[in-house]
Order: C-alpha cells, then sequence, then structure tokens
C-alpha cells in the first residue's frame, strides 16, 4: 500500500470539491456566471425556435425568425439520490445512482433500482401542500444501466425545453454522465439536443 500516493489521491478530490463549491457560492449570491447559463448571455428563449448544429467547435444555435408560432415548451424538473458512504459526499467514481425523481408538465415520475429496494415500489402521491399536487408512477429498475436508459429514452421521447434542478450544473449532471460513462453511454450517443444543452433557458 502506497500511503502517499492514496493520500494524494484523497487530497485531490477534495481540492476539486471545495473548488466547486468556491464556484458554487457567487451564483447564490446572485453573481451568475456566464459559464453557466449560456442560454440568458446569448440570448436563446424557450417557446422559439432554433436550428441546432454540433461540431468540432461546439454547440451553434440559430434563431429561426420565420417561424412565428411560439413552440410548446415541456419542463422537466428533477433530482438524483445516490449511494455514499457514511458521512462522505458522493463520488461517481465508485457510487451509483439508486434513483431519479422528475416531474413533466405536472406528471411526477420516480425510477429507483431494485438494489435499494427489498421489492417492487408501487405508484405513490407526494402532496407537501394543497396547491402542489404530487402524484408519481413508479417504474421499477433491475439495476443502474436500466435507470439511466430509462430516464434518457423518455427524455428524448417528451423532449424538455428547459430542465429545473436544485445545484445541478455542479452535481446532478456531471455526476450522471459520469455513471452513464461507467455504464458504457455516452451523452453524445444519445440523440436528443436537448441532454447536451445544459441551458437555464429564460423564458421569453
Amino acid at each position: 500500500m502506497n500511503v502517499k500516493y492514496d493520500l494524494l489521491q484523497v487530497v485531490e478530490r477534495n481540492q476539486a470539491k471545495l473548488d466547486a463549491a468556491e464556484a458554487y457560492e457567487p451564483m447564490l449570491a446572485g453573481n451568475r456566471q456566464p459559464s453557466m447559463i449560456p442560454a440568458y448571455f446569448h440570448d436563446v428563449r424557450c417557446g422559439q425556435w432554433y436550428d441546432v448544429s454540433v461540431s468540432s467547435d461546439g454547440i451553434m444555435l440559430e434563431k429561426r425568425s420565420d417561424l412565428l408560432r411560439h413552440a410548446e415548451v415541456h419542463v422537466c424538473e428533477f433530482d438524483i439520490e445516490t449511494f455514499k458512504l457514511p458521512l462522505k459526499f458522493p463520488d461517481s467514481e465508485y457510487d451509483m445512482g439508486m434513483m431519479i425523481s422528475y416531474m413533466v408538465d405536472g406528471q411526477g415520475y420516480l425510477i429507483i433500482i431494485r438494489e435499494c429496494a427489498e421489492e417492487d415500489i408501487e405508484d405513490l402521491e407526494c402532496t407537501p401542500k394543497p396547491e402542489f399536487e404530487g402524484y408519481f408512477k413508479v417504474q421499477n429498475m433491475r439495476n443502474e444501466e436500466e435507470l439511466l436508459r430509462h430516464w434518457f429514452a423518455y427524455m428524448q421521447e417528451v423532449k424538455p425545453g428547459m430542465y429545473v434542478t436544485y445545484n445541478g450544473n455542479f452535481f446532478d449532471w456531471p455526476f450522471v454522465e459520469s455513471r452513464a460513462a461507467h455504464q458504457g453511454i455516452t451523452m453524445r450517443d444519445v440523440p436528443s439536443p436537448h441532454l447536451l444543452l445544459y441551458f437555464v433557458i429564460q423564458a421569453s
């Protein structure tokens, strides 16, 4: 066992997490960084039409001024839950995703893997306040790969124009992308452009 090498790896991981936390603080203070929300600064708006092209130079969006009727915008709010070691922050190198809860246009869904549940979970209701009704359709998956592929497939089907997350840029999206890579799934192989654009899009 190389103690010095092992400690160095831990220090580097902790430093990366500290850097991410420091980068997140300005957003909490209202000083939003352009790299985190490029759609806002490039005047990309929900409900408008764009031609999207992907090349080695990046993603290009060209507004379609000839299409005047606004597009129907689907909104997806999502959150992930993961396995993790006691008193540790989840690490996508070895901690698996175990659950994705999401709502699309007010309909709730929950995908969970059987590795963390003794038996299948039935559809459920989560209504914290009367004005926030939450009825969730539950999908029980055998493992993490099935969970990710199922979620990606549904996102391709509904094609959300907006994703709503809490700390999604710094945790949820990077964690999902990393775990997908562990399962042999590349985000760029998913046809829907919406999974490539981690934008918080300002409504027009």
